[in-house]
């Protein structure tokens, strides 16, 4: 229900638009190609020469960002609710342009909010059913603008819409618990997208928008970006207001921070959203503490010139990085030190660290139901019922259950008076105790940060393990600044991230060092999306067939089995026949049905023209990929992997690449498929397989997989 009442909202504001527009242009021309994005990877500098020099317009940049949203938001699910005045406000900036009005930093630029930030006149949901009215739920509006949304239009920002989360933003890995289903990653579907701030990583990650607001209270911030290989900004805690956001620890640990696909971008976010509000007593330890010049002031390619920075090791955490990890981190200490910056080992080491931190009295959720009190009060001040009693009653149920989003939090303090702020003192201790370790360590080795893996391995499949990250809760609990930067890629395609932190109030000097890393090395690399053009019940995008099965389903090869409610299948796991596999190269490779398909059939006694794959197995067999076996197709007969290498080879003439590096064992494979196999492991078609088992059968979706695969090698 969510993607259909998203994308209708899409589509609603694209219609209005046209309508507003009939007889014009269309403006969405001046960027649109069927496969291609002209504004992708742009950044905020390159957007706001484009304006100055009349080169597009913010109404023409906002409905490019909205067709590219249309196109592929029913596979990626990045939103919760869509700005419909998008438009209108980007009409709005036009014409304060055009007059020549003084404008913001951001004016045009479009963005996208995390669904746990308040927007009037949008539902705040929690990323929880219960909450939401579109999923059944109660409703809960919010009457006021959270103070970093009144920043952002006041920079002249275009909202496009709220991105989804987790239910309460209770996972660092996804949003699989969200009302709205889950958010898959940008880079690669199969892989969690990181959490909680899930959507606002793929919106940034895939193009979606150009920056995006993100919240952290145990690596909600860094874990998604890393995970999307994106820039992220956790600020020191108290920098950027939090009022009007709904809370896991705001009296302790919650920050706010940008999404950013480069460095500069962030910084320039973080200009326009830092720095003390009036009725938020946390911003209050900010004052002074913002440059004066912004942090853009500080973006400089010499950043890393003789700094010296703290390396990963046990001292700070016992978990071991994945060998991977410890390969790419190794080749990032290179570049940094090509950079001029100077490493120091493990300098945590004799710290007692690790021995405090395991110990710790506190972790700062002692505030949790006091700080939801003091929101739900705030959401509509003139709503004097609001509150958690009267809220969850009408919910109907509570989250603190077991079982439920927040059944770690159902024994903290406050519960039944949440009206008074419990004792934090234990954990303003702790706090202490953590930066003061951290800076005597900083002192000791005369250090100017620390840069860490982001991450101890590669980021999980999207429904096993989580993301393990390097830094938290280490960083939330000490309420430190750390800057995540896009650092390369493991084998499977998941992005690796440097974490650079240090002291509070530090975040020039991180986004400076960051900058210069970013700079020389340039490891992030557009993500290619993939357009669901076609619904099937059992098949979702973390699929690993799923884009090759999208490839031929736009290739008319594909339509998958039709169910009595009017849906379909695919079912990718099946084996697939002899017969199916015919169908699929008929359809993909438009082979031309041969005029005498009754003459063909009657080389094969098991097949008459009567069978439902006639046409596909005589056009397969006149086209020499299919020959059959002693006057025998084999209809319904499993292909095995041995024999689909040499339909393959056959059917696109594939050849051998010469690779002789690559190592494949045919030990077990028929001599008629010998080569056959082998060139589909040079080319890399048969590279997900660590035991290719020739004998073994092939199901619908790795056939799908191959067949695209050898397509685009032909």
């Amino acid at each position: 229900m969510k993607k259909t009442n998203v994308l209708k909202r899409i589509f609603l504001i694209l219609a209005i638009f046209i309508v507003a527009t009939a007889g014009l242009t269309p403006v969405g021309s001046v960027f649109a190609a069927e496969d291609s994005f002209s504004l992708e990877e742009i950044t905020v500098n390159e957007l706001m020469t484009g304006y100055e020099e009349g080169d597009y317009t913010t109404e023409e940049v906002v409905q490019a960002y909205l067709e590219r949203i249309a196109i592929y938001e029913n596979t990626y699910n990045a939103f919760t609710f869509m700005n419909e005045d998008a438009l209108e406000e980007a009409q709005e900036v036009d014409r304060l342009r055009a007059e020549g009005a003084e404008l913001g930093p951001l004016a045009g630029v479009p963005i996208v909010i995390k669904e746990a930030v308040d927007v009037a006149g949008y539902p705040t949901t929690f990323g929880w059913a219960p909450l939401s009215k579109e999923a059944g739920g109660i409703e809960l509006m919010p009457t006021m603008d959270a103070p970093i949304v009144t920043r952002l239009k006041e920079a002249g920002a275009i909202i496009l819409g709220k991105t989804n989360i987790p239910a309460f933003s209770a996972s660092g890995t996804h949003a699989n618990t969200s009302w709205a289903g889950p958010t898959y990653n940008a880079v690669n579907p199969t892989l969690a997208p990181g959490g909680s701030s899930s959507g606002t990583a793929m919106s940034v990650s895939g193009n979606f928008a150009m920056l995006g607001i993100a919240e952290e209270t145990g690596g909600s911030i860094q874990n998604p970006a890393a995970a999307q290989a994106l820039v992220g900004i956790k600020p020191s805690f108290g920098l950027v207001p939090t009022i009007g956001v709904t809370p896991l620890s705001a009296s302790t640990r919650d920050v706010l921070g940008p999404h950013a696909r480069t460095v500069e971008d962030a910084a320039l976010m973080l200009d326009s959203i830092a720095g003390y509000w009036e009725t938020d007593v946390n911003t209050e330890a900010a004052i002074g503490n913002v440059p004066e010049d912004g942090y853009t002031a500080f973006l400089d390619e010499e950043s890393l010139e003789g700094k010296r920075l703290g390396l990963y090791g046990l001292s700070w955490n016992t978990e071991e990085l994945s060998e991977e990890t410890q390969e790419l981190y190794a080749r990032a200490i290179e570049e940094l030190e090509s950079q001029g910056a100077e490493v120091v080992t493990d300098p945590f080491a004799g710290s007692g660290f690790i021995e405090y931190a395991d110990n710790a009295p506190s972790s700062g959720r002692e505030s949790f139901f006091y700080d939801l009190e003091k929101y739900l009060e705030n959401l509509d001040p003139s709503d004097d019922t609001l509150s958690i009693e009267s809220v969850f009653e009408k919910a109907g149920e509570v989250p603190w259950v077991e079982g439920g989003p927040l059944s770690s939090r159902a024994n903290l303090p406050g519960k039944d008076n949440p009206d008074e702020l419990p004792d934090l003192t234990a954990f303003k201790e702790v706090r202490s105790e953590y930066q003061r370790i951290i800076y005597e360590v900083m002192e000791k080795h005369d250090l100017d940060g620390f840069v860490y893996p982001q991450a101890e391995a590669a980021a999980p499949p999207l429904e096993e393990g989580r993301i393990s990250a390097t830094t938290v809760s280490e960083i939330n609990i000490s309420g430190l600044p750390l800057v995540t930067v896009p650092a390369g890629y493991y084998e499977n395609g998941s992005p690796f991230a440097l974490a650079f932190f240090g002291e509070m109030w530090s975040e020039a000097k991180l986004i400076g060092m960051a900058y210069d890393y970013e700079q020389a090395t340039n490891h992030r690399t557009a993500p290619k999306l993939i357009q669901t053009v076609a619904d099937f019940a059992d098949l979702t995008p973390n699929n690993s067939h799923f884009p090759a099965i999208m490839d031929l389903v736009g290739a008319e090869a594909i339509n998958g089995y039709p169910l009595e409610d009017g849906t379909r299948e695919f079912r990718s796991d099946q084996t697939i026949s002899r017969s199916q596999a015919a169908q699929m190269f008929m359809k993909a490779l438009e082979l031309t049905v041969p005029t005498d398909v009754d003459g063909v059939l009657e080389n094969f006694d098991d097949v008459t023209p009567s069978n439902y794959y006639a046409e596909a197995i005589a056009s397969t067999y006149h086209a020499g990929i299919f020959k059959g076996s002693a006057g025998s197709f084999m209809d319904g007969a499993a292909l095995t992997r041995e024999q689909m290498a040499t339909v393959l080879v056959s059917a696109l003439d594939l050849e051998a690449s010469g690779d002789s590096s690559v190592d494949i064992n045919t030990d077990n494979v028929d001599a008629s498929h010998k080569a056959s196999v082998t060139i589909l492991a040079e080319l890399g078609i048969t590279n997900q397989f660590d035991d290719f088992r020739p004998k073994e059968a092939v199901t619908r979706g790795q056939f799908a997989t191959f067949l695209s695969a050898a397509m685009e090698i032909e």
